[in-house]
């Protein structure tokens, strides 16, 4: 016989179980820990029927609110079973005690209690340690597969290995792999994406980790619940897709790069027949790689995508940075800019053609789009100066000319002129800027500086009714081969005359005279060379002739002598220390000159006349009588070394040649003054100095024999 334990004793009766033990209220694991009863043992004294209610042993405990402990409660007397634990049969205490016997003692009763709480509580884990057991047992042979009742969507991969649940997931989701998807382009074009260039297929390696980890979730005591659940209820696993999004990342950027179009700004240029052309605005585009990449994701990862998909590539439109109508509005601009411009003076014009400025134009496009033409104002410089030659004018004398001895007016002065390239430039800038932002057709005004004539038409027709001879003077020569028979003076003073030296001008022998090869009759003459005379060492030899005549007439007139140089050779036919000589050597010459001072012009004329067996070399100077005189005073000759006569053997002639060419000049130092007075008062005055070395006489003789 057994008593009831106290409150005291059989309070842990109600506490849960410890952390790690199964928990009595699975279903599933009662199902598969629950035995059947022992049999009972009961005792034949007691007199209890087999029948007899069961009392579960933890409502057997009797609460600390319980009035007398050794007395049950109605609720005590219900036989009650927890779930999922094994209940022990209990005789009644009615069965087993007798009202004879006296109770028995309280220390015996609680013995009884705690021996039958100890044998139920190993009663429990005995039981919970075979059931845990069997279910150690049974997943043991899933260890390393997967767990009964476990799906990958359609294919059951209930007991197999990792490699053949993967073959399992392939056989059933192979044909993920297969497929395309189809872009068509803006252009009409397509572009195919198949499925297997992306790796699309099922994402089979996280498949196999969710399959192997279905049930087997939490620790070791959950596992053998879980494992237990998948077996029963299944388990099923969505499949998944997957692909490589780098690969397809890739697809995109190389549809990109064949659909993307850069956008072209619009641009003006100059043609070479001076317009301008536009080059329009073009619209850029760009695969929308943002809207894109996403529905091919969408596509791909989608287990129902079907097999052949057909999408649309989204384009953006890239506007380019420069319109075409601002390029308009700047070549509209260009051309006002690069129109002809015309530059007036008076009653002259010049023009510089619109062909000529265009290249000059060129294009700057702001931050914000817009083009500005721009002119290259150094370019304009090259333009100005060829213009300037145009515009260059020498200024022009009003003509005299002696006409049965009188002195009358041919042609008309002019104004000269040089353009004032600074000032114009400015002025053209100036216009073109006005015309980049309206039309403008006015004339530029040319910036010119004038030079006026010496000798206008006004007063050259005043003056030549009174136009006389002041001056003249002559010189003798010989007809010689030396002076290429005349013509070396005659030819140069048949150029000197007629010229007009207008007041305040100036008279330069070579400048007047030119190219000595184009004066009439010149040719090879001689010339004293290191104090000896050649015979015809030099072209126009003799010419000094001229400007020693010319020379003497001139400031006899009253003209200020300028440039002047003694010979190498006292000639007795010029006046002493009075020669001029003129010559070319390379680079270098010497030049005879004087300035007309006076307010009148000098009309110079010439004249060759015949006496005896010499020719006389006139000038003379006709002006308005200008109140000048001129006195020759001082004269002092020193005489130097004597020349000798020398013959010189001329291989190059036959033998019985003979010829003189010069006589000997003995060297002499001369000094002799000029002074010109104006009305009475002296006006200019120089003292002339002139050192000539002794020339020896030259007899040429021939020495070849026939």
């Amino acid at each position: 016989m057994t008593d009831l334990p106290n409150s005291a004793s059989d309070g842990a009766a109600d506490a849960s179980a410890p952390d790690g033990e199964m928990r009595a209220g699975n279903p599933e694991l009662a199902a598969l820990v629950r035995r059947e009863p022992p049999p009972q043992d009961l005792d034949s004294t007691a007199g209890a029927d087999a029948t007899e209610p069961i009392v579960d042993v933890t409502s057997a405990a009797v609460d600390s609110t319980s009035p007398d402990p050794d007395v049950p409660t109605s609720a005590d007397a219900s036989p009650t079973s927890e779930a999922g634990v094994d209940a022990v049969p209990v005789v009644p205490l009615e069965a087993a005690a007798t009202d004879d016997e006296p109770p028995a003692p309280p220390r015996r009763r609680r013995s009884l209690a705690l021996r039958f709480s100890a044998a139920f509580a190993l009663g429990v884990l005995l039981a919970v340690g075979i059931g845990a057991g069997a279910l150690y047992a049974w997943g043991q042979q899933y260890d390393g597969r997967v767990l009964p009742g476990v799906r990958v969507g359609s294919a059951d991969l209930s007991g197999l290995t990792r490699e053949q649940a993967k073959t399992e997931i392939e056989n059933a989701y192979g044909s993920l792999a297969t497929g395309q998807i189809m872009l068509t382009g803006p252009d009409g074009e397509t572009t195919t994406i198949s499925y297997a260039d992306v790796g699309r297929g099922p994402d089979t390696e996280a498949l196999l980790d969710a399959a192997l980890a279905a049930g087997r979730e939490g620790g070791p005591l959950a596992n053998l619940i879980g494992a237990p659940e998948a077996a029963i209820h299944g388990v099923t696993v969505d499949p998944a897709v997957a692909y490589d999004h780098d690969k397809l990342a890739a697809a995109v950027e190389t549809l990109a790069t064949a659909i993307d179009e850069t956008p072209s700004d619009a641009s003006v240029s100059a043609v070479q027949d001076g317009t301008f052309v536009v080059v329009p605005a073009r619209d850029g585009r760009a695969v929308d790689k943002a809207a894109l990449q996403p529905a091919l994701d969408q596509q791909l990862s989608d287990l129902g995508t079907p097999a052949s998909v057909t999408m649309s590539v989204p384009v953006v439109s890239l506007p380019p940075a420069v319109s075409t109508a601002s390029a308009e509005v700047a070549r509209a601009a260009a051309e006002r800019m690069a129109g002809d411009v015309v530059l007036a003076h008076g009653k002259d014009t010049w023009t510089i053609d619109g062909s000529s400025l265009a290249p000059l134009v060129w294009f700057s496009t702001t931050a914000d789009g817009r083009i500005t033409p721009v002119f290259d104002e150094s370019g304009l410089d090259p333009v100005l100066k060829k213009l300037a030659k145009k515009v260059k004018r020498d200024a022009r004398n009003a003509g005299l000319k002696l006409v049965n001895g009188r002195v009358v007016v041919t042609g008309a002065s002019r104004e000269g002129r040089t353009l004032k390239v600074a000032d114009t430039k400015a002025a053209i800038l100036s216009q073109i800027e006005v015309r980049q932002a309206r039309m403008a057709t006015r004339p530029v005004e040319a910036a010119i500086k004038v030079r006026e004539p010496k000798l206008t038409t006004k007063d050259a027709n005043a003056f030549a009714p009174k136009m006389k001879v002041i001056s003249k003077y002559s010189v003798f020569y010989w007809v010689l081969v030396n002076n290429h028979w005349g013509g070396n003076i005659e030819g140069p003073a048949t150029v000197i005359n007629g010229t007009v030296v207008p007041a305040g001008g100036k008279f330069d022998f070579w400048k007047v005279v030119g190219d000595l090869h184009d004066a009439p009759g010149t040719g090879p003459g001689n010339a004293i060379v290191d104090g000896k005379i050649t015979v015809t060492g030099a072209f126009g030899g003799g010419i000094c002739t001229t400007s020693t005549t010319l020379f003497n007439a001139a400031f006899r007139a009253g003209m200020v002598p300028l440039a002047r140089q003694a010979h190498n050779e006292f000639i007795s036919r010029y006046p002493p220390g009075l020669d001029a000589t003129v010559w070319i050597v390379d680079n270098t010459k010497q030049t005879m000159s004087f300035r007309n001072d006076t307010k009148y012009p000098i009309l110079i004329t010439r004249t060759v006349t015949q006496s005896g067996g010499v020719r006389w070399l006139t000038f003379k100077i006709w002006s308005v009588p200008n109140h000048r005189k001129v006195k020759i005073s001082n004269l002092v000759i020193h005489h130097g070394p004597r020349a000798i006569e020398t013959v010189v053997k001329d291989p190059t002639k036959r033998v019985g040649y003979y010829y003189r060419n010069n006589a000997p000049a003995d060297g002499a130092k001369v000094w002799v003054t000029v002074s010109i007075y104006d009305h009475g008062k002296l006006h200019w005055r120089k003292r002339y100095f002139s050192n000539y070395p002794a020339v020896n006489g030259v007899t040429i003789v021939g020495t070849k024999k026939t």
